[in-house]
C-alpha cells in the first residue's frame, strides 16, 4: 500500500473525500441552514440535508436546458438549498460558463450567459489562436483541443481560459461543482471501477478506485506515486472539451463524426466568408485566397449548405469544381468519386447524394496531406503580408483591408493542423497518475499506462450519479434532470444498476416506469427505503406538462437532436422556456422532499448511534 501524504505531490488513494472539500462541505451547509431557516424550517446544522443537483448529458439541449433550469431555481429562490452541483456532457459547457463568476448564484450571471448563446460565434482566430498555444505546449495535442475549442466558441460563444483549481480558494457563496469524464480504454474493456473520472476544484481522480491527485497536478507527470514533472494545468476549454466529447466513441459512426467536424469548419468559415465577402472590395473587384486549399474549403462549405438542397445541380456542380481542383491530389479512390454521369445524378435520391457528399468530404480529410501539401499559390498568398508590403511602398493605406485573407489563413491553419488528427482519432490523452503505482486496488491495466484518455462521461452513464453515490459524501436529495435524446429513464436504471456493482446504496425504481418513456411525467420521485438510501428526483426535460401530449414530446425531441449546427435564438428561447416551465411546475415538490431529506437526515444519525 502507498504511504499516504497530506501534500499535492503525490497521489492520494482513500474512498474519503479531501479536507478541502470537508471544509468547503462544512461552509456551505451553514448557509443551507440559514436558508432553511428561511423557508421556515429550523434544524441543527448536523442535519442539514446533502443534496445534489445533476444534470444529463445531451450537447448543446442540456447545456440550454441546464441554464434553464437554473435560472428558474434562482427565480423560486431554491438554489439556496444546493450542496453540489454535478454534470456531463453538454451540463458541464453551461457549468463551466457560470462558474467564472465567484458569486454566480446570487447575481444575474444566468442572464448574462442566456444572452451570450443569442450572440455571435468567437472570431475564428481567437479560436485558432487558442489551438496554436496548445500545440505550442508540445504536450498531447489531439482532436479533443479541436473539440474543446469549438464547443466554447461555437455553442457557448466564450474562450474561458481559467483552470478548475483557481477556484479551490473561494468561499462557499455556489454549490460545490463536480466535473465528470471517464477513461476511454478502459470503458471499451467493460472495466467499472477505474473507469468513472471527477474533477473538482480541488482534486481529480478516479471516484470507483478512490485514486486522486490535486487537480492543479492533473496532467503532471507521476511515477510511482509522485509528481516527476510538473505540467501546465488544463483550462477550461480544454475541460469542456474533455467533458463533452461523446464523439470520441469510435464504434459510432464515423462517418457521421466526420460530418459533424465539416459542419463545425465548413459552417463557421461559410458564415465568415459570406460577411467578409460583403465588406471586401478592392478596385471594385473582391479578392480572396485562390490557393487549392483555400478553395477546397470553400467548396465543402457549400456542399454542407447543399446538402439538404432537393436541387441535384447545385451539389452536382460543387463536386465537379472539387474534382478539377484535386485531379492527381487524392487516391485512386476519390478520384472515382467525381466521375458520376450528370444525368444519373439527378436521378439520384436526397439521401443517396447526403451519403455521397459524406465519403467525399471523409476521402478528402483522409487525403488532405496531398492536397494541402503546396501551401501557398504564386497566384495569391494566404495572409496579409503582400499588401502590407504594397501599402508601405506606396505609403497609402489600401481602402478596404481584405480581412479575407488573415481569416482564411487560421482556417488553412486548421486544415494542415487538425485534418491529420483525424486519421489519428486520438481524443483525451492525458498523463496517468497512477503510472507505476503498486497498490492492490489499482488495476494493472492501469498502472502499467503512461497515458489514459479522459472523454466523455456520456458514454459510460448520461447523468453524473457516481460521484454523489460515494459514500463518503453522504447525499440525502437527488435532484437528477435528464436531458437525453432518447429513453428519460436510461440513466436511472443505468445509475441503478452501477450502484449494484460497486455496492452503493440506491433506491428502488420499478421496471414499469419504463412504458412512460414516450410520454414521460415532469417529475418522479423514487423514494430511499434506508437512511442511507438517497431519494432520488428524476425530472426529463420533455414531459406531458410542458409539451402537453405525447406528440408535442416527440416534436421536441426531432427538433432539439443533439448532433446538429447551434440552435438559433428562437430555438434556445424556446428550449429555455421549456426547461423553465419543468422547474417552475414542480418547485412545491422539491420543497417537501427538502424537508423529507432534514427527516432522512436525522433518521441517518440516530441510526449511526
Amino acid at each position: 500500500m502507498l504511504k499516504q501524504t497530506d501534500t499535492p505531490e503525490t497521489v492520494r488513494l482513500s474512498h474519503s473525500i479531501n479536507d478541502e472539500e470537508i471544509k468547503y462541505v462544512k461552509e456551505r451547509k451553514t448557509l443551507i441552514k440559514k436558508w432553511l431557516k428561511g423557508q421556515g424550517i429550523d434544524c441543527e446544522l448536523e442535519d442539514v440535508p446533502n443534496i445534489a443537483f445533476l444534470g444529463s448529458g445531451g450537447g448543446e439541449r442540456a447545456a440550454v436546458g441546464m441554464l434553464g433550469s437554473l435560472h428558474q431555481l434562482g427565480q423560486d429562490n431554491l438554489l439556496g438549498s444546493l450542496l453540489y452541483m454535478c454534470g456531463v456532457s453538454g451540463t458541464t459547457w453551461c457549468m463551466s460558463s457560470l462558474y467564472s463568476d465567484p458569486d454566480w448564484s446570487l447575481n444575474k450571471r444566468c442572464d448574462e450567459v442566456i444572452k451570450m448563446l443569442k450572440g455571435p460565434t468567437v472570431d475564428l482566430s481567437k479560436t485558432v489562436e487558442w489551438l496554436k498555444s496548445r500545440k505550442a505546449l508540445n504536450q498531447e495535442f489531439n482532436l479533443t483541443d479541436f473539440w474543446g475549442a469549438f464547443t466554447a466558441s461555437y455553442f457557448m460563444k466564450e474562450m474561458n481560459t481559467r483552470c478548475l483549481s483557481e477556484e479551490a480558494h473561494r468561499n462557499s457563496t455556489n454549490p460545490y461543482p463536480i466535473y465528470s469524464a471517464i477513461e476511454l480504454e478502459h470503458n471499451q474493456m467493460g472495466c467499472t471501477k477505474g473507469v468513472w473520472f471527477e474533477m473538482t476544484p480541488h482534486e481529480s481522480g478516479f471516484s470507483g478506485l478512490g485514486a486522486f491527485v490535486s487537480t492543479s497536478f492533473l496532467g503532471s507527470q507521476f511515477e510511482g506515486g509522485t509528481l516527476t514533472e510538473k505540467r501546465k494545468e488544463m483550462d477550461m476549454v480544454l475541460l469542456q472539451g474533455i467533458c463533452g466529447s461523446a464523439i470520441a466513441d469510435e464504434q459510432r459512426n464515423i462517418a457521421e463524426v466526420i460530418q459533424w467536424i465539416w459542419d463545425l469548419l465548413g459552417g463557421h468559415e461559410s458564415m465568415m466568408l459570406k460577411e467578409n465577402m460583403n465588406m471586401v472590395e478592392t478596385s471594385g473587384k473582391v479578392k480572396v485566397c485562390e490557393c487549392v486549399p483555400s478553395r477546397v474549403v470553400r467548396c465543402v462549405s457549400e456542399l454542407m449548405e447543399y446538402a439538404e438542397d432537393p436541387d441535384p445541380l447545385k451539389t452536382r456542380e460543387v463536386i465537379t469544381t472539387l474534382g478539377q481542383l484535386l485531379e492527381g491530389l487524392v487516391s485512386s479512390k476519390g478520384e472515382m468519386l467525381w466521375n458520376m454521369d450528370p444525368e444519373s445524378w439527378k436521378r439520384t435520391s436526397l439521401v443517396e447524394r447526403k451519403k455521397f457528399i459524406e465519403t467525399v468530404s471523409l476521402e478528402l480529410i483522409l487525403s488532405s496531406d496531398s492536397w494541402a501539401k503546396d501551401w501557398k499559390d504564386k497566384r495569391y498568398t494566404c495572409n496579409d503580408e503582400a499588401m502590407s508590403r504594397e501599402s508601405m511602398r506606396t505609403s497609402k493605406k489600401p481602402d478596404k483591408v481584405p480581412i479575407t485573407n488573415s481569416w482564411l489563413s487560421d482556417g488553412l491553419w486548421i486544415v494542415k493542423n487538425i485534418f491529420p488528427l483525424v486519421q489519428k482519432w486520438e481524443w483525451g490523452t492525458t498523463s496517468n497518475f497512477l503510472f507505476k503505482i503498486d497498490d492492490t486496488n489499482v488495476p494493472s491495466s492501469m498502472a502499467s499506462k503512461e497515458k489514459i484518455h479522459l472523454v466523455d462521461a456520456g458514454l459510460k452513464l448520461n447523468s453524473p450519479y457516481p460521484p454523489v453515490l460515494r459514500t463518503s459524501r453522504k447525499v440525502d436529495l437527488i435532484i437528477s434532470l435528464d436531458f437525453s435524446e432518447g429513453d428519460p429513464f436510461e440513466t436511472v436504471f443505468n445509475a441503478k444498476t452501477y450502484a449494484l456493482q460497486q455496492k452503493l446504496p440506491f433506491p428502488p425504481v420499478k421496471e414499469s416506469v419504463r412504458e412512460e418513456k414516450d410520454h414521460p411525467q415532469g417529475c418522479y420521485i423514487f423514494e430511499g427505503r434506508r437512511p442511507e438510501e438517497p431519494t432520488v428526483m428524476h425530472m426529463p426535460l420533455f414531459n406531458l406538462q410542458n409539451c402537453q401530449d405525447e406528440e408535442g414530446i416527440k416534436k421536441e425531441r426531432e427538433k432539439y437532436t443533439t448532433l446538429r449546427q447551434p440552435y438559433g435564438a428562437p430555438e434556445n428561447e424556446r428550449l429555455l422556456k421549456k426547461a423553465k416551465d419543468n422547474l417552475k411546475n414542480n418547485k412545491y415538490r422539491i420543497l417537501v422532499q427538502i424537508i423529507m431529506a432534514v427527516q432522512r437526515r436525522k433518521n441517518r444519525k440516530s441510526v449511526a448511534q
